[in-house]
């Protein structure tokens, strides 16, 4: 028996990822949390037969009170599971790796898997939680300490070690499905909600769309909405540049697949689907960097984390330049 937890559509598509390349034919199981009717619509196409059972937990502000209560029928009946795959390691997940005797496995959750590794081998770093006398009891087992022995199934370069087997996801499974999509002429631009996180106003949101549309020659971009962007606003900030503002109905990893085409080039801000998309699909992929002044001070180490992750991982580099605006 293999668990597999999940809350969005891309830790839910490495997970399916995971299952048919591990586990096929065998008793596999699901547990979605979610805090958004969105997050559950993007995972529907994921959603298959092939699991043996699927289960739904909506993360409320009491069901995170109390699940250490609620979740402990599910626990009881998953008590032989013998793989555990998680797509994120605090709270729930941490409840289940430290509950059931299984082999733990972190699937990649785009760019916080970037920080999750870095802070693997610090002793003292963020990751390490340990319980609170309210975890306590609320019968919650909070405890990261699991991570020391877990494995991972990761698209990032990540070192095996005496206790971390490490399995190079190379999306094989996904382009099984699909031995040739039709070229189009598109360029798709990544969205995600970057303003207060990778920069810090409006105007500068504006600079760097405009230098994006410059470098592809000012033509029409169809600019993909993460799926907590707000469409209007988005479509207000970009009035009188040449992009098409949509949302995709599910993760655009898998998007490109089910229309049976893919574009001609891909760009973002600093997405981890950049990566992704072109281990899937070999198209040529581009991050704008934008400047280290722009991106807010506690995002800082991080954002410049993940810029450096995507060169190492081949993605072409297109510095943004600007003054220091403020709103």
């Amino acid at each position: 028996m293999n668990l597999f937890i999940a809350s969005s559509p891309l830790q839910l598509f490495n997970c399916v990822e995971a299952r048919n390349r591990f586990h096929q034919n065998e008793d596999n199981h699901l547990l979605f949390i979610f805090k958004k009717a969105i997050d559950l619509e993007q995972a529907q196409p994921l959603l298959d037969e092939n699991w043996a059972s699927k289960a739904f937990f909506k993360w409320t502000a009491c069901s995170r009170l109390l699940y250490g209560f609620t979740l402990q029928p599910y626990l009881r009946r998953f008590k032989a599971t013998k793989n555990l795959y998680l797509g994120y390691p605090y709270n729930i997940r941490a409840h289940f790796a430290n509950t059931l005797d299984a082999r733990v496995w972190i699937v990649d959750d785009g760019n916080y898997s970037v920080w999750l590794v870095g802070q693997l081998d610090k002793h003292e770093g963020d990751i390490w939680r340990h319980p609170s006398v309210g975890d306590r009891l609320l019968r919650r087992q909070v405890s990261t300490d699991y991570l020391h022995h877990a494995g991972f199934f990761t698209t990032y370069p990540l070192t095996d070690s005496a206790e971390r087997e490490v399995i190079f996801n190379d999306f094989r499974g996904v382009r099984a499905e699909f031995k040739e999509l039709s070229q189009t002429e598109d360029v798709i631009f990544i969205g995600s909600p970057v303003i207060g996180t990778v920069v810090r106003t409006e105007s500068q949101f504006r600079v760097l769309m405009a230098q994006v549309s410059a470098y592809f020659n000012n033509r029409k971009i169809r600019y993909v909405a993460h799926r907590y962007e707000d469409l209007d606003r988005l479509r207000d900030m970009l009035e009188g540049l040449p992009f098409e503002v949509v949302r995709f109905s599910t993760l655009i990893e898998l998007q490109f697949l089910l229309d049976g085409r893919k574009p001609r080039a891909v760009a973002s801000v600093m997405s981890s689907a950049l990566v992704n998309l072109g281990l899937i699909y070999d198209i040529p992929m581009t991050a704008f960097r934008v400047p280290k002044s722009w991106i807010p001070e506690p995002r800082k180490d991080a954002v410049c984390m993940v810029y450096e992750q995507l060169a190492r991982d081949g993605v072409s580099m297109v510095p943004v330049t600007g003054p220091d605006l403020e709103e």
